[in-house]
């Protein structure tokens, strides 16, 4: 359905793709602190004969968290000529920080981009979500890529 504000349908010009299904963790356990790989995307094969400009990976976290705890989300773009071994591009970035403050459920979402003219064929995002505290506190992760700056070759 095409419901444009002001004349204008930013919508057409973006791709969602799946990156990762939740990921839940606990303070202190072994999901803590452990980095997660999404999606590999094939830039070549997987959007036929369009081809993006630019990527980003959106997430969005939801923490349960203890007084003056916090969770930490960095992440990582990576590329690859084959799929099989890849490169980080730049360095881990800091993408979201939620505080306990007095403790309680607390919500965020960050995103990170990446400009895809120079992309090998494949392009991945990582996370490391970290968790304060011990053995308490929880959280949820969730991850999607946005495609935008579409051409057609």
């Amino acid at each position: 359905m095409f419901t444009p504000a002001f004349g204008r349908d930013d919508a057409a010009l973006m791709t969602p793709v799946y990156a990762k299904a939740e990921y839940d963790l606990t303070a202190g356990a072994g999901t803590d602190n452990v980095e997660q790989t999404c999606a590999a995307l094939d830039l070549r094969d997987q959007f036929g004969t369009k081809r993006f400009g630019s990527l980003t990976a959106v997430l969005a976290a939801t923490a349960a968290l203890s007084a003056a705890a916090t969770l930490i989300v960095t992440g990582i773009f990576e590329h690859s000529a084959d799929g099989v071994t890849y490169t980080e591009i730049g360095t881990d970035e800091t993408m979201l920080t939620l505080n306990g403050g007095v403790g309680g459920t607390l919500t965020g979402s960050a995103v990170l981009g990446c400009n895809l003219a120079e992309a090998e064929r494949f392009v991945r995002f990582k996370f490391k979500p970290d968790l304060s505290a011990a053995n308490t506190d929880t959280a949820k992760v969730e991850t999607v890529y946005l495609l935008t700056s579409p051409t057609e070759i």
